[in-house]
């Protein structure tokens, strides 16, 4: 999706009219009003982390708090459970999507200093270039009217990820282009990447072709299987072994993106985006951001087992993704609620068995995690430290996290099983005027956890939030300001989480 708020672009849902409708396929507004329906779970006594409902077992019983923390206005147990479907997650697991065209402005550069240290406090990544603009640039030029894209910023690009560390899924043009053309763009982009490219992209939305004016009425899933193809063909002869990924789809899933995955025997990841709605619906709403969505569960759970039963090496990656399509809601998109909502979101999608997510940004539009005037950092917002939050986390199998409390509060926990054993447990309390003593029964033997801290004025506030006690530096600076560790006694541990907060607890 553009970051221009007149993009046409949809989110992951299908439209009313849509044949072969499925439980993946809901209308936008349908969906909307159902989840609202749904959304009672976050308002009963009983709270869990918005994982998957697909767990052969029920929830352990919750232990009983012991006496609440001073201060607390609302007591909360929690604990642990694993989940089958869950996907290990690690530094490339949260990752950035940015429009084709910033290759054009002085953005991915070996010199962008300040571009280069926030990316690697997301540690090494994916960093996915297409979006809209993929198809509103041309290699070379070779469509006057489009974007020329240069062999020059593609130099620029190689040292940028080097510096980084960061893998790349490249897009090319499919709605305006050649298959010649774009095995050219293909042989140099390969040539100077190298390993840093992680797969190639044809194309972006094509469900949206039709509606764009780039296909006639008449163009279908057959057709666009049959350009997709002559462009893997070509691209591959120039880059063998770099794996292709698709469809990159907005919204139909039953008819390009299942489809896709089982015509493509060596598709190398299955590609889909997410929005949780449309900016201009009036219900889109921060309070809305923050409740748990019922409908990406189910389309998780479709996809994921789609992949696997296709045996798609990557799995499912929501290759593009953020809040409101359009560019997102000024106040809303930006507000530091998103912080909090972008782990629960990132944390769903693993439980469910996705294998990374790249939010979607650039510019100064709303949703971006990372704001810039023409390739210079203008500030990190909110989103981004709640990615960087989950990336300080994300060390391996995800737990899904069982909260309970006698008080109607919206409270969410995630776990990860370290590599070694270990423990990292994120609470977020999201609620903007009560304090929570939440007991944690832990599950390890650990005494000692260190704490990181995720704080704001506010949840509607688009300034003032901190993590670890400091804010990150528009030049990429962070480093959190030392705490003493929380001590937990008889795999039991009490924490006061401040209204509008969350913490992330590393067992020592």
């Amino acid at each position: 999706m553009s970051e221009d708020p007149s993009s046409s672009g949809t989110m992951t849902n299908a439209p009313d009219n849509a044949t072969d409708a499925t439980s993946l396929q809901l209308t936008r507004r349908s969906l909307l009003m159902k989840t609202l329906a749904l959304l009672g779970v976050s308002l009963l006594p009983i709270v869990t982390g918005c994982g998957s409902d697909s767990a052969d077992t029920a929830p352990p019983s919750p232990v009983p708090p012991a006496p609440p923390p001073a201060g607390a206005d609302v007591l909360a147990t929690v604990s642990f459970r694993s989940v089958e479907t869950a996907a290990r997650v690690d530094s490339r697991y949260a990752g950035l999507s940015y429009e084709k065209t910033k290759l054009t402005v002085p953005m991915f550069t070996g010199d962008n200093a300040a571009l280069i240290h926030l990316f690697r406090l997301l540690g090494p990544s994916v960093l996915r270039i297409g979006a809209n603009a993929v198809d509103r640039s041309s290699w070379n030029g070779a469509v006057e009217e489009l974007t020329p894209i240069l062999s020059s910023q593609i130099d620029a690009l190689a040292a940028f990820v080097q510096a980084t560390q960061w893998q790349v899924i490249y897009g090319v043009n499919l709605a305006r282009n050649t298959p010649d053309n774009a095995a050219d763009e293909a042989a140099y982009v390969a040539e100077r990447l190298g390993p840093s490219l992680l797969a190639w992209e044809i194309g972006n939305e094509p469900d949206l072709y039709v509606r764009h004016g780039y296909r006639p009425e008449d163009w279908d899933y057959e057709q666009y299987l049959q350009e997709w193809r002559a462009y893997h063909a070509a691209m591959s002869k120039v880059s063998p072994g770099v794996p292709f990924s698709g469809p990159a789809t907005s919204y139909d899933v039953a008819r390009y993106t299942v489809r896709l995955v089982e015509d493509v025997e060596d598709l190398g990841m299955m590609t889909h985006h997410y929005y949780r709605g449309d900016r201009d619906d009036p219900d889109s709403t921060l309070r809305l951001l923050l409740q748990p969505h019922r409908g990406l569960v189910v389309e998780l759970n479709g996809l994921v087992q789609q992949a696997s039963a296709a045996g798609v090496p990557m799995g499912l990656r929501y290759d593009e993704a953020n809040s409101f399509y359009g560019g997102g809601l000024p106040n809303v998109s930006n507000a530091y609620g998103t912080a909090l909502w972008v782990m629960d979101f990132m944390f769903t999608c693993a439980i469910n068995g996705c294998t990374g997510v790249n939010m979607h940004g650039g510019s100064r539009g709303p949703y971006t995690p990372i704001a810039d005037r023409d390739g210079e950092v203008v500030e990190a917002r909110p989103e981004f430290y709640g990615m960087v939050m989950f990336a300080q986390a994300a060390q391996g199998v995800p737990l899904n996290g069982v909260v309970a409390s006698p008080s109607a509060i919206n409270l969410t926990a995630w776990g990860v099983t370290r590599d070694d054993g270990g423990l990292n447990a994120i609470l977020i309390n999201e609620d903007d005027s009560r304090s929570v003593g939440m007991n944690l029964t832990t599950g390890v033997a650990a005494e000692r956890f260190d704490p990181l801290w995720l704080r704001g004025p506010e949840l509607s506030a688009t300034s003032g939030q901190t993590l670890g006690g400091v804010a990150i530096g528009n030049n990429g600076t962070w480093a959190s300001q030392p705490q003493a560790p929380l001590i937990a006694s008889g795999g039991r541990l009490d924490v006061l989480l401040p209204p509008a907060s969350a913490i992330l607890l590393r067992s020592l």
